[in-house]
């Protein structure tokens, strides 16, 4: 692995130094290159430029304006604003797709990328979005460019880069719950061929949940943020991004409110017992160093990149109701987390460039994590505590190409694939202690992935066709299959247990085929999908009877649906923006409990698998005579019911519909040069049910309401 190292690098900072000369170059970064023209955003998804009608996928692209406008401020808001994507107890689901296992051995199934590099702790892609460029969502497995656990799709935050004009913004926000919000960015050249860009975040609001012991209420934020990053043009056709950020959050933690509670929706589902006399907490710290290298080879571009981050977490936080009438079925938790996390990855690839009739991409992936873990968790109920040392590692490495030809000026087909091999390991102790007493048993767990005569390697590939309908309506159908690595459960392979020590990686094919453009003289941009996946072995987290939290294979599930999605600009103040979707996604034949033939989740929903969604926004501009405008926005999302699993008992539990409403009003200076606007956030006031862990549900946001204003120049 070390020679592979050296020669991807001693290949990057090859061309680098040959081509280094006092040249002035124009800013190239991704983030640049993915602006907007002509009104429509420019996304780089495909490892190439194009317009978003103009992208053969089903992909959501949303502004840093837009987000900005919409309050999101972190990944989890992104589920308010666009379509068939939730926040999940692992990362984000995605048409129903999504991971189980938030351990240090599992794997999120939606492929998370900051600045295109890889976050794999589900605990990272929940932090601050500050100063950001755009956010792209590709929705479906995305498995020969991006590879790696993208089985429910793809989030790309796409930060803005270093540019040669000295800019200055800076924004706050002030709400109920005494929420207070700082963003700034200074962004300046040096000289003719380096940029710098300095950018930060503050956010705080008290608890959204009290409690009922004098505890400070929980749901609470507390972080901040920097990232600081340069742009050094070496010479006429290469191009150094490197950025460093760091961020912390100090909050009292999430609450875990007692599911009936949380499912009656009353005036006493923000209430919360604690554990008398502890204070809950939870600390995270990450820091990151990204770097990409852009050379224009003339027949190609040659691009390099490498990231490098390192987390701590430490977290003390209830489940359910502590103290609560003792009952041994009544599950309870006073559970702490202690987990350090670091991760690096480096990606070569060679694009093609010009405009003949063939495209291509080829490329190398290496990715490693390590973590070390040692939670404790005490069930007073159950009168024990579990406590834990553990050391665990992931390494994968890939290679993939893809080509797009064109048949004619008008018809282009796409092949691509990629080749991925996964390697997991965890040892350490499990350490059993009967509360009240000094007795202590302790359990060795050595877990190896390949194991059990599964493989740790992929071949996954993509065949599409698309073709143009008129110059700005396009019509596409890609196969594209997905994986995601498979892994082991808790203990050794030795171990006696009706549960498979070892489970087989997930498998998704996909069929997708849609239609996109625009028209009306491009005021109306549209995208209908259409797809269904053939879906095997999906990884679902239960726990066994004789307790013990373990991944199981789902043999097989049918994921269908349809998505409509656009906005129109109706005139030069008037913009709707609309999306709605139709999702069918049930469970094959499948036992959840261990000897039970009765329980049989065949024909039910996947988990967080809505049949119906659709949200329309509304944005109303009034101009002003002195150049500034008066600008107001109103936003109503639909969801229907959708289902959640207890692990422990396989009860289904039920999140009814709901809508949500979200409006601004606001005055913007000529140029946009400053602004002042009132904002509501979820008018109804709905918390929707959120993780479930030990009979008890976190919850999302109340309704929100404040004044936010701010600058640029």
């Amino acid at each position: 692995m070390k020679v592979i190292h050296s020669t991807v690098s001693a290949l990057a900072l090859g061309v680098a130094l040959f081509q280094i000369s006092p040249a002035v170059a124009q800013e190239s970064s991704e983030a640049a290159e993915g602006s907007v023209s002509d009104g429509e955003i420019i996304v780089t998804a495909l490892r190439r430029d194009q317009a978003l009608s103009k992208a053969p996928v089903a992909i959501a692209a949303v502004s840093g304006d837009k987000l900005l406008a919409e309050g999101v401020t972190s990944a989890k808001d992104l589920q308010n604003v666009v379509p068939n994507i939730q926040v999940g107890p692992a990362g984000f689901s995605i048409r129903g797709v999504a991971s189980t296992d938030f351990t240090e051995k599992g794997d999120p199934s939606t492929a998370f990328n900051l600045d295109g590099i890889y976050i794999a702790r589900p605990t990272e892609q929940s932090l601050a979005m500050y100063d950001v460029s755009r956010v792209e969502v590709l929705r479906g497995p995305q498995g020969t460019l991006y590879g790696r656990n993208a089985t429910a799709g793809v989030i790309n935050v796409i930060s803005n880069h270093p540019s040669d004009a000295v800019e200055v913004s800076g924004s706050a926000e002030y709400g109920n719950y005494n929420t207070v919000r700082l963003n700034g960015m200074v962004n300046t050249p040096i000289n003719d061929s380096l940029a710098v860009r300095v950018a930060g975040t503050y956010n705080y609001h008290d608890g959204f949940t009290p409690t009922h012991d004098g505890h400070d209420a929980l749901d609470d934020q507390d972080d901040f943020g920097i990232r600081g990053s340069v742009l050094a043009h070496l010479g006429s056709a290469t191009t150094l991004y490197v950025s460093a950020d760091y961020e912390q959050s100090y909050t009292n933690a999430q609450a875990r409110v007692a599911v009936d509670r949380a499912i009656a929706q009353n005036d006493d589902h923000s209430l919360r017992y604690q554990n008398p006399g502890v204070d809950t907490y939870s600390k995270f710290h990450v820091a990151g160093v990204t770097a990409e290298l852009n050379s224009d080879l003339g027949f190609a571009k040659l691009t390099y990149l490498a990231g490098y981050r390192k987390s701590k977490w430490r977290e003390r936080a209830s489940r359910n109701d502590i103290p609560a009438p003792f009952d041994p079925f009544t599950p309870n938790g006073d559970f702490i987390s202690y987990q350090n996390h670091e991760q690096d990855s480096q990606e070569l690839r060679l694009a093609s460039q010009g405009s003949g009739p063939l495209q291509w991409v080829v490329g190398a992936y290496y990715f490693h994590e390590k973590t070390y873990t040692a939670p404790i968790l005490n069930f007073p109920n159950f009168g024990f505590t579990l406590s834990y040392d553990l050391n665990a590692s992931a390494k994968t490495m890939a290679g993939f190409g893809q080509v797009t030809y064109s048949l004619t000026p008008g018809v282009r087909v796409t092949g691509g694939i990629r080749y991925t091999d996964d390697k997991k390991s965890r040892v350490g102790t499990q350490y059993f202690g009967l509360n009240g007493t000094d007795l202590s048993f302790p359990s060795d767990y050595s877990g190896h992935y390949p194991g059990g005569g599964i493989s740790g390697s992929k071949v996954t590939w993509k065949g599409g066709v698309e073709a143009d309908i008129t110059p700005d309506v396009l019509a596409y159908f890609n196969a594209t299959s997905g994986y995601k690595a498979g892994g082991f459960n808790d203990g050794t392979p030795a171990d006696v247990s009706p549960v498979p020590f070892y489970y087989r990686p997930e498998t998704i094919i996909s069929y997708e085929g849609g239609i996109k453009g625009t028209v009306l003289g491009r005021a109306l941009y549209f995208s209908l999908t259409g797809f269904y996946y053939d879906y095997k072995d999906l990884q679902m987290g239960l726990v066994k009877n004789s307790g013990g939290a373990v991944t199981l294979n789902v043999p097989k599930a049918d994921v269908k649906g349809i998505e409509f999605e656009g906005n129109w600009r109706v005139g030069s103040g008037t913009k709707i923006d609309f999306s709605a979707a139709y999702l069918d996604a049930t469970f094959g034949d499948f036992f959840p409990l261990e000897g039970n033939t009765l329980v049989n989740f065949n024909g039910q929903e996947l988990d967080r698998s809505p049949k119906f969604t659709g949200r329309v926004g509304l944005t109303q501009d009034f101009f002003l005579s002195s150049g500034g405008r008066i600008s107001g926005t109103a936003a109503l999302k639909y969801s229907s019911s959708y289902l959640v699993t207890d692990g422990n008992t396989a009860t289904r539990i039920e999140q009814d519909s709901y809508t949500r409403t979200d409006v601004t009003l606001g005055y913007f200076a000529p140029d946009d040069r400053w602004y002042i606007q009132a904002f509501g956030r979820n008018l109804e006031n709905k918390r929707l049910l959120g993780v479930f862990e030990l009979a008890s549900f976190t919850l999302t946001d109340p309704r929100q309401y404040g004044v936010r204003a701010g600058f640029k120049f």
